[in-house]
């Protein structure tokens, strides 16, 4: 199934193509609205879509714009513009940004349908590519945009998770830690490695908790989830659902079959 997020800063065009969707039966599991850029990119810290359907011409942040900053953050990889102009120099742009295709307004229903059935299938075999070949996630810096340059700061921030991710972290320990602001830490971090503190404390703690789980593939998840710093193992295995599709034990079955 495909999640997608629809953006354009025109309700009516909006609830239109949201409702176009909908109706005519298109393999989507979930679909997002957001009525510009910004609105994007706050609803994207939350909703992970396979998908992002935007408008080009939106105020203080285009969707070109908005693409490149998804894209930058790792936040989705697949875009189709919408626009209500047969420019050629939209289509150069949209061909430079690796876009899947550019659909004018008004869309045409076969053609969007087209498009979504294309890209369901290839998430289709994707997926079965992933499990065909499973293995266990390497040990790798997780920070999504693998930027190195990164503030001492925010090393320190990272390297306390390192230490402690097993105890009861919150931002006022780590401001304490390095003598600064919660709102100063919690900016700061975002801005550096395009993840909240709470969504790479979360990546950090699943990480190690898949490292316990392979090297002693008998040890109960009760305990695996208090080693990684979860106190309730049901909340250990939203987020671990969360953050990798599948349950614990699910994943743990995965690798079992292919070792």
């Amino acid at each position: 199934m495909l999640n997608v997020m629809v953006v354009d800063d025109e309700p009516i065009i909006l609830n239109g193509l949201i409702n176009i969707i909908e109706k005519v039966s298109t393999p989507c599991s979930t679909i997002q609205r957001a009525s510009d850029g910004y609105d994007a990119l706050e609803k994207l810290e939350d909703y992970k879509p396979d998908l992002i359907i935007t408008d080009i011409q939106m105020p203080e942040m285009n969707g070109f714009e908005l693409i490149n900053e998804v894209r930058n953050r790792g936040l989705c990889q697949r875009f189709v513009i919408l626009s209500g102009y047969d420019d050629t120099n939209y289509l150069r742009q949209a061909i430079r940004c690796k876009t899947i295709d550019y659909l004018l307004k008004p869309v045409n229903k076969t053609e969007l349908y087209n498009v979504l059935s294309n890209i369901s299938l290839e998430l289709l075999n994707e997926s079965k590519r992933v499990s065909d070949n499973y293995r266990p996630i390497p040990e790798t810096n997780i920070l999504i945009n693998g930027n190195a340059n990164i503030s001492e700061n925010t090393k320190k921030i990272i390297k306390y998770v390192d230490q402690y991710y097993f105890n009861d972290l919150s931002l006022d320990q780590i401001a304490e830690y390095i003598h600064l602001h919660p709102n100063y830490i919690s900016h700061l971090f975002k801005k550096e490695t395009g993840l909240s503190f709470i969504q790479y404390l979360h990546l950090y703690r699943i990480k190690k908790a898949k490292e316990l789980m392979i090297r002693d593939p008998e040890e109960s998840l009760n305990i695996i989830s208090e080693q990684v710093g979860y106190e309730n193992v049901r909340h250990f295995f939203n987020v671990f659902k969360k953050y990798n599709g599948v349950t614990p034990g699910k994943y743990r079955e995965q690798y079992k079959y292919k070792i």
